[in-house]
């Protein structure tokens, strides 16, 4: 298995939709996909973990985040509208606009990966900063290894393994119930 990671930056603008934001700076654009030999394939396509997600995040959070800034961008829209056309165009061009950038955003925004993601073609990935960009390429090489490790497993799963499980002395046992309660 293989993590590719192209690296690309968008030049100064005054305004960019997609993050939204208002001032100079350079936006960053990390692209990972991942690559697999035979032995790889076969095993996510036989367990179907191409559809499984690598990273879950709370969708509506994503949500919520994605449609903060889409309203915004709804609310100028309706001004905008209304000021040439009536009030009723203007709502509704408000309310199509507010729909259309929350989707644009939370496509862009959403933190959860799905492993089809990275294998076809890849996903891209909007950093704000070079130490974002950074993190970012740390985080997804972990969870690639992650990934790498549940094939490897995966290629015993339908042997049976014993696990042997030593008793604890009676503190010690006291201990871990009290750890793990917390």
């Amino acid at each position: 298995m293989h993590l590719l990671l192209n690296r690309n930056q968008a030049g100064a603008s005054v305004f960019s939709l997609v993050p939204l934001r208002i001032g100079s700076g350079v936006t960053f654009t990390l692209h990972a996909s991942l690559e697999l030999d035979e032995e790889e394939t076969a095993l996510l396509q036989h367990y179907q973990l191409a559809k499984a997600p690598l990273v879950l995040s709370d969708p509506i959070d994503d949500l919520k985040q994605s449609f903060r800034p889409a309203m915004l961008l709804g609310f100028l829209a309706f001004v905008g509208s209304w000021i040439l056309v009536s009030f009723g165009v203007a709502t509704g061009i408000g309310i199509v606009v507010t729909l259309i950038m929350t989707a644009v955003y939370f496509k862009t925004l959403r933190e959860q990966i799905i492993v089809s993601e990275l294998l076809a073609g890849g996903r891209k990935f909007r950093c704000d900063s070079i130490v974002s960009l950074i993190e970012k390429e740390a985080y997804l090489e972990h969870i690639c290894g992650f990934l790498r490790q549940v094939l490897e497993s995966a290629k015993h799963w339908h042997d049976r393994e014993a696990i042997p499980i030593l008793p604890l002395s009676k503190e010690e046992a006291k201990q871990v119930v009290l750890r793990h309660r917390g």
